[in-house]
C-alpha cells in the first residue's frame, strides 16, 4: 500500500488525499492507487500542495494529454497548458478569467472531446476572519441518472443535446457584464456546437452518466423547441438535487481534482472584490462521449 492516507466524503462523491506531493518522484504503482482511488470518488482534493506551473504540468500529464483551454488570453504565459482563474487585475487588466464557473457546467463539454478530468489548484483564496469563501459545488452525474425514473431513462434513449460555446458567451456576458458581447461574426473565432448524448457512458466505470448543464446544453437535437427547453430545465434541476451534490470549502494549497464525465460543477460568488482568489487550473483531453 501507498504512503498516504485516503478520507471518502458522505455522499456519492468526493474525498480527501493526505500525505501526497504531487511535485515529488511517484511510482507508477503509487499513481495507479491514486487514479482508482479517484475514478471510484469523481471529486477528490490533495491538501497542502506548493506547486509551481511546471510541477502543477507534470504531475497533471500523469492523467493524458493536456488540452489548452480555448481562450489564449487567460493562459500562463510561461505555460500555456495552464488557464488562470483570478478575479485579480494587475496593471488595468485581468490575470484570469473573472466568471469561470457562473453556470453549472462539465469542463469543455462544447468540444468534440471534452476534457476527461480537470485539476485546479489554490494559490490565494478569498478569505476574512478565518473563514474562506468561493466554494465550489460538484454534482454527481452517475447518481442523477441512476435516480431518474425510468419512463424518463426510456424516453432519453438515445437522444443527443448542443452544447454551445458560442450560445454561453453572450448569456454570461449579458448576464453580469466582465466580458464583452460579441456578434455572431466575432463568435465564429470560438468552436461550433458539440452533439453530445444525453446520457454518456463513463469510459472508465461504465456507469451512465447525465450529461446536459445548464452553462451549455442549449438544445435538444432533433426536438421541437418549445419541447427541448421544457425537457432541459427539468434534466438541470434534477442534475443538481442536493443528495448528488458535494460542496468543496476552499483551503490554501489545495490541488482539486475532479472527473468531467461524471460531474458537473458551479462556483460560489459570495465573496467582495477585494477579497483575492487566484487559481492555476490544467485540463486532461478526454474522448468522444458515447
Amino acid at each position: 500500500m501507498a504512503d498516504f492516507e485516503f478520507r471518502p466524503g458522505d455522499g456519492p462523491i468526493g474525498g480527501e488525499f493526505l500525505g501526497v506531493d504531487a511535485a515529488a518522484p511517484m511510482s507508477d504503482a503509487t499513481f495507479a492507487e491514486i487514479e482508482d482511488l479517484f475514478y471510484d470518488r469523481s471529486v477528490v482534493v490533495f491538501r497542502d500542495q506548493d506547486l509551481t506551473p511546471q510541477q502543477l504540468v507534470a504531475f497533471s500529464a500523469r492523467f493524458g494529454t493536456l488540452q489548452p483551454n480555448v481562450r489564449a488570453e487567460i493562459q500562463n504565459p510561461d505555460a500555456p497548458e495552464i488557464t488562470l482563474i483570478s478575479n485579480i487585475t494587475e496593471n488595468g487588466k485581468a490575470i484570469g478569467s473573472r466568471d469561470a464557473g457562473r453556470y453549472w457546467h462539465s469542463d469543455l463539454c462544447y468540444l468534440g472531446e471534452p476534457s476527461k478530468l480537470t485539476l485546479l489548484h489554490a494559490l490565494e483564496v478569498p478569505e476574512r476572519d478565518g473563514v474562506a469563501y468561493g466554494d465550489t459545488r460538484f454534482a454527481s452525474a452517475p447518481a442523477a441518472y441512476d435516480a431518474l425514473p425510468d419512463e424518463m431513462k426510456a424516453r432519453l434513449g438515445e437522444s443527443k443535446a448542443a452544447n454551445s460555446y458560442r450560445y454561453m458567451w453572450n448569456r454570461k456576458a449579458r448576464e453580469f457584464g466582465v466580458r464583452p458581447v460579441l456578434s455572431d461574426e466575432e463568435l465564429k473565432q470560438y468552436p461550433e456546437d458539440a452533439i453530445h448524448p444525453i446520457v454518456r457512458t463513463h469510459p472508465v466505470t461504465g456507469r451512465k452518466c447525465l450529461y446536459v448543464c445548464e452553462g451549455y446544453t442549449s438544445r435538444i437535437d432533433g426536438m421541437p423547441e418549445a419541447e427541448s427547453d421544457a425537457l432541459l430545465q427539468d434534466l438541470f434541476a434534477h442534475a443538481i438535487k442536493p443528495e448528488f451534490v458535494y460542496r468543496h470549502n476552499w483551503r490554501l494549497g489545495d490541488l482539486l481534482v475532479w472527473d468531467n464525465c461524471a460531474v458537473q460543477h458551479k462556483a460560489t460568488f459570495d465573496y467582495p472584490p477585494e477579497l483575492r482568489r487566484r487559481m492555476q487550473r490544467c485540463a486532461v483531453e478526454g474522448a468522444v462521449p458515447f
